[in-house]
């Protein structure tokens, strides 16, 4: 069976009027019918979000499509390691499942992904420390006299029926830890601007590894479209994370997903945009921390200008009141902040 192949939602009926209409010569035009469709990628992923790579399947708008991704170590690692280094490769981690060609996209359009459902496909999923990597860590790229981070991998158990991911800690008075399991995926969006091939480690305005911990089921993603069928990826599944994955990792886990695309014609967005029961929320990656802050919230003016009915400065009024900001990410090449509104400030 072809990788592209769509599996019918529906069973024609009233096949005898079909028949009679073929026998004598005419077609019956059916307009297209959203499709679900399933896809294995295998071995088969991305580790940049790039123009070039031919697509791994063509969808059109309200197409839903399952399929899996690997964790951000390209599934290096075992339950039984303990170290990050020298199974860790650094030009193969973030593999996307993907492109995805939404048919009808083009430079100018907006995608929106709705994200259906997703599903921890292991259980158990990885943090770790890494050397010269994560918020609180020394860097290589300034000088230092403290040591690098130790290299040393944490393994965490997923229990799906407490939904609870557990981290037993033998050199600490608490013995073990528990955090909520809240899946979500640290890295999706779609084809940058400017013919640019970019590494899945970097967020910024076609979306990638923003790490935002409210990209969960029941969230619809907005993207700017920059090349025709969009060219939409998504990967980096993780269980569990704190605001701005401090250490450099989250839970990293392999995930099932299943999303349902949107095509916005005509409609024209700048970064990254989410929306959930409550909020609606632009994302802006840059550094310094504080420029990716106003990215996103100048971005969010401009969303409750052009498509609510705000003055422009009645808008910045609004954020300087009720603006909830999360910190999405501190470690990634670019920085990522979110200026989120609650949905009660809006127009109904």
């Amino acid at each position: 069976m072809p990788a592209n192949y769509r599996a019918p939602t529906k069973t024609l009926r009233f096949m005898p009027a079909a028949l009679l209409l073929s026998i004598a010569g005419l077609s019956l035009a059916r307009p297209a019918v959203a499709a679900e469709v399933r896809y294995d990628p295998g071995d088969k992923v991305y580790f940049t979000y790039c123009h070039s790579h031919p697509p791994a399947m063509r969808i059109r708008s309200g197409d839903s499509v399952i399929t899996s991704t690997r964790d951000a170590s390209n599934d290096a690692f075992s339950i039984s390691d303990k170290t990050v280094m020298p199974k860790l490769d650094l030009t193969k981690v973030n593999p996307q499942t993907g492109p995805f060609y939404v048919e009808g996209a083009e430079p100018g359009d907006t995608l929106e992904v709705h994200i259906d459902s997703i599903e921890p496909n292991r259980d158990w999923g990885w943090g770790a420390s890494i050397p010269y990597f994560g918020l609180l860590a020394p860097e290589y790229k300034t000088a230092m006299v403290t040591p690098a981070a130790p290299d040393r991998l944490f393994i965490w158990r997923l229990d799906k029926n407490r939904k609870v991911a557990i981290l037993d800690m033998p050199n600490s008075k608490i013995g073990k830890a528990e955090v909520p399991l809240r899946p979500f995926f640290g890295t999706i969006g779609t084809a940058p601007a400017g013919k640019e091939c970019i590494s899945s480690l970097i967020p910024g305005p076609h979306g990638a590894n923003m790490d935002f911990n409210e990209v969960v089921a029941g969230v619809t993603m907005q993207f700017p479209v920059f090349e025709p069928g969009a060219l939409f990826m998504l990967g980096d599944g993780h269980s569990a994370q704190g605001d701005g994955e401090i250490h450099g990792a989250a839970i990293e886990t392999p995930f099932n997903v299943r999303f349902t695309v949107n095509l916005i014609k005509g409609k024209k967005i700048n970064w990254p945009r989410l929306i959930n029961d409550n909020e609606i929320m632009s994302i802006g990656s840059t550094r310094p921390l504080i420029d990716a802050l106003r990215l996103a919230c100048v971005d969010m003016v401009d969303w409750l200008t052009s498509d609510y009915g705000f003055e422009r400065y009645d808008a910045v009024q609004m954020l300087g009141q009720a603006a909830h900001l999360y910190i999405a990410n501190v470690v990634d090449p670019q920085y990522s902040v979110a200026c989120a509104l609650n949905k009660k400030y809006l127009p109904r």
